[in-house]
């Protein structure tokens, strides 16, 4: 009789502990169950929030600038002015541009590009240009032997000292000058170093290579032609551009 409640209170005490492992809950003092409030959500929605929602465009290609058709002005330096301004038109793969400027009488050139596109992106384009042009330039106190002359006028109105490289006869006249009057002499040899004066022009046609990267702008090339310069002449255009380009789909 002993061994059979013995048994009855093992058993007892078994499924107790069973009972109470099988519960995932804790007991407060009272020994109710604690449990988390749950609210059902949206089949969207996470305990967390919202789920992050994909956007229609998100997935579409970005908008890029036009690689073709479009204008682009600016300014530059190098032929045919110095400082040139510049206005072109892409216009699929040809490639229509004008370049220069005038800054006095004898101080102006202009030139005239005909290309072809080889390459180009909306970023970059790639063009060999055949060029036409024409400059004139009126540098003060040049070096001798520049531009292909060997004398240039002084802006000194007196015989032997107005022109330089001197001739035979100049020398003779700056000879007798001195023999007079040694400072006199001298001053009209300064002046007439100091007020060299020169109009050089040149008319050319060339190849060049242009390339255009974003906004900035590169020309370069060789050319020939006819004037005081001697052939060939380098050309060469560094500036920046500005340009027309829309954005498409």
């Amino acid at each position: 009789m002993k061994k059979l409640i013995l048994l009855y209170i093992t058993i007892f005490l078994f499924a107790t502990s069973l009972f109470s492992q099988t519960t995932p809950y804790p007991k407060d003092k009272e020994g109710n169950e604690i449990k988390p409030e749950w609210t059902p959500t949206k089949s969207d929605q996470s305990a967390f929030g919202e789920d992050e929602k994909l956007k229609p465009d998100s997935l579409d290609a970005k908008r890029l600038p036009k690689s073709t058709n479009f204008w682009v002005y600016g300014a530059s330096i190098g032929s045919p002015a110095s400082l040139n301004f510049n206005l072109g038109y892409y216009f699929k793969d040809v490639v229509l541009r004008g370049s220069g400027g005038a800054w006095g009488p004898h101080w102006y050139g202009g030139q005239v590009d005909l290309g072809y596109t080889f390459w180009k992106t909306p970023v970059i384009a790639h063009s060999i240009s055949i060029v036409g042009g024409y400059f004139e330039v009126n540098p003060f106190a040049p070096e001798v032997g520049r531009g292909g002359q060997s004398s240039y006028p002084t802006g000194v109105n007196v015989p032997g000292y107005n022109r330089r490289d001197p001739s035979q006869e100049d020398l003779l006249i700056r000879s007798y000058v001195n023999s007079i009057d040694s400072n006199i002499g001298t001053f009209l040899e300064y002046e007439s170093r100091e007020r060299q004066r020169v109009h050089l022009s040149q008319r050319y046609i060339g190849l060049t290579y242009d390339f255009l990267l974003g906004n900035f702008f590169l020309q370069v090339g060789g050319g020939v032609g006819q004037g005081d310069y001697k052939n060939p002449q380098l050309l060469l255009q560094m500036g920046y551009l500005f340009n027309t380009r829309e954005y498409h789909d």
